[in-house]
């Protein structure tokens, strides 16, 4: 009896495989109706997860006109790189391999080509690469196969030439490379230089047993300075040649991280002793100047203004331009500024500090001129220079002409094409993939064409990224997009907070990204930690089960605008601490407006340590005041304000009342 229950229900179950296959071949002939082949994908995918080979490939061979038809195939292959007929792979490959998942397809079946051994089909088969391990086997293929071998080598040499350690697929490469005439001592030691330059002591010393025994002694020495500075510079006695030089100047600026006078008095005396280039000398004494800036050190600024302007970078002219803001050394932060190259000069930033140098040094008329001109640009600083003068904010939108033809020519590229139809079936992740990959290959008119296309889908933050890669920053409708306007408007007004300010907000912290998740954990449009989620819901009354529902965009909005109205009375309505503090936290916000409560607001900013922070808050004051005017509202000034601690010199304050806004 059970044996027949068994085979009945067997039975069953093949006449249902076999209406069901019926019904979807029924389907087919509406295969033009796009939500039927959604269905359908949605069938197929669901089948191949199961292994249920013979429903996925009835279904999906209907679906050969469908924009996702790849990623089933995709799907399939992927799993059976080794099962499938090389052909298979191989046929995908021609046909799809421009899009981003038959890239992916692409780069396991390189990694497999390369198990196998199996090079000619290696170098048949690569495109350019960014993954090192693809690169070094690549160069290894081509040496197996016996290709320009010159140009082979050089390739392999660049990949060497590396201040860290490669992977251990390239040790294929490379053994050609060591047998080769271009590798010898000089080449050794320039990777060696590499590695201590950037602290990579230990390859440093796997190096050197490339080296003679007497190189070998001499990386020694080097490793020891690196690691005991004070102690080996005592006595550190040697003939002079390039490689001591270099050894002693490691050892300056080492020390000189923690204990500069030291250091500096070190450095005088080695100047009287070895004969340094000019080059040596410029670098170090530039070097020198910066850690005895970072150490408060009295001399600081002297040291700064006596670097080298030859040997100025770009990070040292800033950090000599923030150290005399700092200070409020306004004749020093003109003299910088001034020293910057052309092209540095034109940023707004140092345009900004320059008019201000201006004005308080008593060059109004130059300082006006500076803002007024900086004053017509949409930026940060630019808003800054307006409210110098108490001129109005230039948003200057510019809508980008977009037409019919333009997105029938967009939709011809399948990346392109398929990332919609990605996003339209709720797999986001891989549509922005596909879209990513897609937008990478058009130029950047079109990339903007895309952009506006993304938007109209409701694709923000595509819209956005896109807009940025193709360098196109005047269409304020694609740039700021105003979604979800009715949960944030309701949102900002039961916490009594300006909409403005949390549209800032939710642009730099998720772009409008629902499902957005940072690698510190971080949820939602409002990217909300879970235990501050949960702390908050329990005081606006908000119940949270998982960190699911701390996404949901309503429970996220209410969450968000609830810690914002917290850190703007805890700093007593500073929207610009308060924008620091729901960055980095309370804590560290009020340290640094204690550390710094003597400086205007304007150069508070710029004083922040963290440069995620600092970067934060810029942008969220700009993009605070470009969302009044996208909201219609009339922009105020940016909300910079900071008042000075009583215990501030009299001289300070009145110095810089005017920089503070009301």
């Amino acid at each position: 009896m059970m044996l027949f229950y068994r085979n009945f229900s067997h039975t069953l179950w093949l006449l249902a495989t076999h209406v069901l296959l019926l019904c979807l071949l029924s389907i087919s002939a509406y295969a033009g109706d796009i939500s039927q082949q959604r269905w359908q994908f949605e069938t197929a995918y669901q089948a191949l997860k199961a292994n249920n080979l013979g429903t996925f490939f009835e279904v999906s061979e209907s679906l050969r006109d469908y924009p996702l038809y790849y990623f089933l195939r995709y799907s399939y292959l992927k799993s059976r790189l080794t099962k499938v007929d090389a052909t298979e792979i191989e046929t995908f490959l021609k046909e799809y391999g421009q899009t981003a998942f038959g890239e992916m397809l692409r780069q396991d079946w390189l990694k497999e080509l390369a198990r196998q051994g199996d090079w000619s089909n290696f170098v048949q088969w690569y495109t350019p690469q960014k993954a090192l391990t693809l690169r070094c086997q690549y160069v290894e293929a081509r040496m197996q196969t016996g290709q320009s071998v010159p140009e082979v080598l050089q390739e392999a040499k660049e990949l060497w030439l590396s201040p860290k350690s490669q992977p251990d697929a390239c040790n294929g490469a490379f053994s050609y490379l060591y047998s080769s005439a271009l590798m010898n001592s000089d080449l050794v030691w320039e990777r060696v230089r590499l590695a201590m330059r950037k602290d990579q002591v230990s390859l440093a010393g796997s190096l050197a047993k490339r080296l003679s025994l007497e190189d070998q002694a001499w990386i020694g020495r080097w490793q020891l300075m690196h690691k005991k500075p004070e102690q080996e510079l005592v006595d550190f006695i040697a003939q002079d040649s390039q490689i001591v030089r270099e050894i002693i100047i490691h050892g300056i600026k080492q020390l000189a991280d923690n204990q500069f006078d030291l250091a500096s008095n070190y450095w005088t005396t080695y100047q009287s002793r070895y004969a340094f280039t000019p080059q040596q000398i410029g670098e170090t004494q530039r070097d020198l100047a910066l850690a005895c800036a970072k150490q408060e050190h009295p001399d600081a600024l002297k040291w700064l203004k006596a670097i080298n302007k030859s040997y100025l970078t770009e990070d040292s002219s800033a950090q000599r331009i923030l150290f005399a803001l700092k200070k409020q050394e306004w004749s020093a932060v003109a003299d910088f500024t001034n020293d910057l190259p052309e092209e540095s000069k034109k940023l707004p930033q140092w345009r900004y500090w320059q008019g201000r140098a201006f004005e308080q040094t008593g060059k109004v008329a130059l300082a006006q001129s500076i803002y007024k001109e900086l004053a017509n640009e949409r930026d940060y600083y630019a808003f800054l220079a307006a409210d110098r003068i108490g001129a109005g904010y230039q948003m200057q939108n510019k809508p980008t002409v977009f037409t019919s033809a333009d997105e029938a020519q967009l939709l011809k590229n399948l990346s392109i094409k398929a990332a919609l139809e990605f996003y339209q079936t709720g797999m986001t992740s891989n549509g922005r993939q596909e879209w990513q990959h897609g937008v990478k290959q058009l130029p950047p008119a079109q990339q903007m064409s895309a952009a506006v296309l993304a938007n109209r889908w409701g694709w923000y933050d595509r819209a956005i990224t896109t807009a940025a890669k193709a360098n196109a920053y005047d269409d304020l409708e694609v740039r700021f997009p105003l979604p979800y306007r009715e949960n944030l408007t309701m949102g900002a007004s039961s916490q009594a907070i300006d909409v403005a300010w949390v549209y800032g907000i939710v642009r730099q912290e998720s772009i409008f990204m629902s499902d957005a998740r940072s690698q510190s954990g971080a949820l939602g449009l409002m990217q909300l930690m879970p235990a501050t989620a949960r702390g908050l819901s329990k005081k606006v009354g908000v119940k949270i089960s998982s960190n699911s529902d701390i996404q949901d965009i309503d429970t996220n909005i209410t969450l968000g605008t609830a810690y914002l109205r917290q850190m703007l009375d805890k700093f007593d309505g500073n929207y610009m601490l308060a924008t620091a503090a729901y960055n980095a936290g309370p804590g560290r916000a009020q340290r640094w407006a204690e550390e710094n409560s003597c400086v205007p607001a304007d150069i508070w900013v710029e004083m922040i340590p963290f440069d995620e922070t600092r970067t934060y808050v810029r942008r969220v004051l700009f993009f605070t005041s470009v969302y009044e005017a996208r909201l219609g509202q009339q922009p105020r000034p940016l909300r910079l304000a900071l008042t000075p601690d009583s215990s501030c010199p009299i001289e300070i304050a009145r110095s810089n009342s005017s920089a503070y806004p009301n």
